[in-house]
């Protein structure tokens, strides 16, 4: 998990677009982040992978500047199953 690291402050400073929403899950193949409105969203997964060779501060920050400039250039529509398109940050 993702220790040490105040996510909602990072999420915070990261000053996203009015209403939108970011949470993190953790799932077996590393972790999952979601910025998501009304209707739309977008994930991204951090691989274990990458937390292991860039380090969790560097990732993390780098996924949410990802979803705030996706969230900034509007949020794809979640699809009618209720899926999010889904980005991948791995590690080489």
């Amino acid at each position: 998990m993702l220790a040490g690291m105040d996510f909602a402050r990072q999420v915070e400073l990261a000053a996203f677009p009015p209403g939108v929403v970011v949470t993190r899950r953790t799932i077996p193949e590393g972790h999952v982040f979601r910025a998501a409105q009304p209707g739309h969203g977008l994930e991204l997964l951090l691989t274990r992978d990458a937390l292991r060779m860039y380090g969790e501060g560097p990732t993390v920050a780098l996924a949410l500047e990802h979803l705030k400039k996706a969230a900034q250039a509007g949020l794809p529509e979640v699809g009618g199953d209720g899926t999010y398109q889904r980005a991948v940050f791995v590690g080489d």
